[in-house]
């Protein structure tokens, strides 16, 4: 094993991931288009979300989808760029937007829908030839990660460490 970063082990399991992450997004934005799909690969759980949920403010979506508000509005504004997402000012709340798909959204997410099947089917094969069960533990992970933030888990560990260190012997003089 060459590679830099395997070199370095499980503390850059979030690099790793990363890379992962890009590869499987850079391959579905040269393949969408074959599927019909025009969105953004990163854009299409916001649309999916407002297909399954109807309108919903910016604040909604993003907790919806765990992802930041900024970034969230990046990704409205590609799908307001091509036409799938609209937004108006809540009336009851001017400081709050409403979205909601279009016409020409709504046939996308119909098009990201069937091009989804088979994406959701290499995918588990990439995982499965992995390691079974992998999808699964991921999202234990993630769940993890939720009930004790990665920060938190990071700290006890240390505490630990300092506490076990503390508990040591003195090294014996040479």
């Amino acid at each position: 094993m060459n590679d830099f970063i395997a070199q370095q082990g499980p503390a850059f399991v979030a690099h790793l991931l990363r890379r992962l992450s890009d590869e499987l997004v850079a391959g579905a934005d040269l393949w969408y288009p074959e599927a019909g799909v025009t969105a953004a690969p990163r854009t299409t759980s916001t649309l999916l979300a407002l297909d399954e949920h109807g309108e919903l403010g910016v604040t909604e979506l993003a907790g919806l989808l765990r992802q930041s508000h900024p970034l969230v509005i990046t990704w409205i504004r590609q799908l307001q760029s091509q036409g799938f997402v609209k937004s108006k000012v809540d009336p009851r709340d001017g400081r709050r937007t409403i979205l909601a798909l279009t016409t020409k959204g709504r046939g996308e997410v119909q098009r990201l829908r069937r091009a989804l099947a088979t994406m959701a089917e290499v995918s588990q094969q990439l995982m499965d030839n992995a390691a079974p069960g992998l999808f699964d533990a991921l999202w234990r992970m993630e769940q993890a990660c939720r009930h004790t933030p990665f920060v938190d888990q990071l700290r006890e560990m240390q505490e630990g460490n300092a506490k076990v260190g503390s508990r040591r012997p003195p090294a014996a003089k040479r």
